[in-house]
């Protein structure tokens, strides 16, 4: 993760170090994942190069180590079924974060001319959401044009229900669907 942040940013172990008071060869086996460095660190590497831990978060990048983790826990606790419902209950947790990929990716398909209309599955993203934060309301502006009439009414009042909690992108998003909905 370091080393693609680092070469990213045309940045070399080197200057790291410099900025840091690592040695090179700490940073390189930390690349590599074959030492550990303090948080306070890892945050000061991170500052160097211009991130902040929400940069990383957002970026997702811890995802790929919890699904690594959770493989090896079960593969060393596969005779353990309180481990393994502990993992599956984990995994159920993160079903919404698959549904919201799986939603952005058929509205690209979409958008790309990949599909000429709208999915089972975007329909069923659209007429089950519970609140609308931010994200659903990017998805809602990006899927007007391939949506039902009725779906596009259904979110403009779904939209309207989230009138006390507007942020800027649910408020553009309600205006952008009450212009039609109604």
């Amino acid at each position: 993760m370091i080393r693609e942040l680092r070469e990213g940013r045309t940045m070399s172990v080197n200057d790291l170090a410099v900025a840091t008071g690592l040695s090179t060869s700490v940073i390189s086996k930390f690349e590599r994942g074959q030492t550990d460095v303090h948080l306070s660190t890892a945050i000061q590497l991170l500052s160097y190069m211009g991130l902040t831990l929400e940069d990383v978060y957002l970026a997702n990048i811890f995802n790929g180590f919890s699904m690594i983790d959770w493989a090896e826990k079960a593969y060393r606790f596969a005779d353990n079924r309180q481990v393994l419902e502990r993992i599956l209950t984990e995994l159920e947790a993160k079903k919404h974060l698959l549904q919201h990929e799986q939603a952005l990716a058929d509205i690209l398909l979409l958008l790309l001319g990949e599909q000429t209309k709208c999915t089972e599955n975007l329909v069923d993203y659209f007429e089950n959401l519970d609140s609308v934060l931010s994200f659903d309301a990017y998805l809602a502006l990006l899927a007007k044009p391939y949506l039902p009439t009725w779906l596009i009414q259904h979110i403009g009042k779904r939209l309207g229900n989230e009138a006390s909690q507007r942020s800027p992108i649910v408020q553009i998003a309600w205006e952008h669907y009450h212009q039609t909905a109604f």
